[in-house]
């Protein structure tokens, strides 16, 4: 049995992510599909636009076998926890054979070599990165200067390679700044930092561009989520207008009455409650905030409005919208950087919690279950039992960042321990 894994958001799920999975499988010679996918909230630090056991169903309607949930720490981390946490996990099932992944560039070699030096960062590479930080240029332009320089100087090893020496200033730059790309560099950097045997495998992203708005047969996920945020529009209207944009086994799950859409701005009021409450002590404690813009926070706190327009207000040239999304979650979720140094220093603490599965997928689990490091929890009321003390937190506080998401979802189920994974 041959096994691909994919890390993914799905948020929503689209024809792009049905033409990923199928395509890896059919390139790849393999079987089945895991799924690791973010739960309701996700890396952009914002709450899913549907929640998780819907874009499980998705993901299983449309190619996947097994699908299971990333924990709330590394969904709503940088691309590095991000790729780190989720990388970790699949290597420990101890049955995929290949991680894959789309990216602009399609080329595994290039985003190879790349992920070498970040993750051996050899003293050519830091000195030509601290020279040009010197400077005075920003991290990706310094990064990009120093990445081409250790390249050049053989970083890899004696004499570069021809694919070395081809990675002009102009690809790396190119590779680096494109979001799948980025991803793609971390996941690599991730495989080759905890010796994993799984192999990474790209495919070329087709398709409209990640944060192109314009709907068509093979869209972003933003185009979709555009549409979906339109609270003026009769929510069969707005399904129509994604017809050629998702598979037929979507559009009948976003057009169930069992679905709805929430939006980022609905975690608005809880939002301005967990900064009022801690304005006094600032907010330092939680991940990704720095005293500058835990201080910034709290100058602006008498002109928040809402969650899109605090993250306006506070991101500047230097902070991006994402940054400012993530940090800003992270304190509604109660997420804090000395929980998260714990989980990496335990080598990125994980559990299987299985939201959805084919039916024919009972080897896999089978498999997983005989060859994997990380207990498997089909029943959420065997967690005491089966996890150990970080585990068990990290999996409260990922059901906890749940209950806060059902506050907003109309939809919420109010106890996830009496939910079964979804069977299809």
């Amino acid at each position: 049995m041959s096994t691909i894994g994919i890390i993914a958001e799905f948020n929503p799920f689209h024809n792009g992510h049905f033409y990923l999975i199928n395509e890896c499988k059919k390139q790849t010679g393999a079987d089945k599909c895991i799924v690791i996918m973010s739960g309701d909230f996700v890396q952009r630090g914002v709450p899913s636009i549907t929640d998780k056991f819907s874009r499980a169903r998705m993901a299983l309607s449309c190619g996947a076998d097994l699908c299971i949930e990333l924990p709330v720490y590394y969904s709503t981390g940088s691309a590095e926890f991000f790729a780190k946490g989720a990388v970790s996990i699949l290597d420990k099932l101890g049955t995929v054979d290949y991680l894959c992944f789309g990216s602009e560039c399609g080329d595994i070699d290039a985003m190879s070599s790349i992920a070498s030096i970040l993750n051996e960062e050899p003293d050519v590479y830091k000195k030509a990165l601290l020279s040009e930080l010197k400077k005075g240029s920003s991290f990706a332009r310094s990064r990009e200067k120093a990445l081409v320089d250790a390249i050049k100087n053989g970083s890899l090893g004696s004499e570069p390679s021809s694919k070395e020496k081809a990675l002009t200033a102009s690809k790396v730059k190119d590779i680096i700044s494109e979001p799948n790309n980025i991803l793609a560099v971390e996941y690599i950097k991730a495989l080759m930092d905890i010796g994993s045997d799984i192999r990474p495998f790209t495919i070329k992203r087709i398709g409209d561009g990640y944060n192109c708005d314009v709907l068509s047969s093979i869209p972003s996920a933003t185009a979709i989520r555009n549409v979906l945020n339109n609270n003026d529009c009769p929510k069969e209207d707005l399904i129509k207008t994604l017809n050629n944009s998702v598979p037929s086994a979507v559009l009948n799950i976003l057009s169930s009455e069992e679905t709805f859409f929430v939006h980022n701005n609905d975690v608005s009021e809880l939002l301005h409650y967990k900064l009022l409450q801690n304005a006094v002590k600032g907010y330092e404690e939680y991940l990704d905030v720095t005293s500058d813009i835990s201080n910034k926070i709290i100058r602006n706190l008498d002109k928040y409005k809402d969650f899109d327009n605090f993250c306006m207000k506070l991101k500047s040239k230097d902070i991006t919208y994402s940054r400012i999304s993530r940090v800003l979650t992270h304190i509604l979720l109660d997420i804090k950087s000395s929980n998260m140094v714990e989980y990496a220093n335990d080598s990125f603490t994980g559990y299987v919690r299985i939201l959805g599965q084919k039916s024919s997928a009972k080897n896999l689990l089978a498999h997983i279950q005989k060859n994997g490091k990380l207990p498997v929890l089909n029943r959420l009321k065997d967690a005491p039992d089966k996890l150990n003390t970080l585990q068990m937190r990290l999996f409260e506080e990922t059901l906890n960042s749940s209950k806060v998401y059902n506050i907003v979802n109309k939809h919420g189920y109010q106890n996830e321990y009496r939910l079964k994974p979804v069977i299809m």
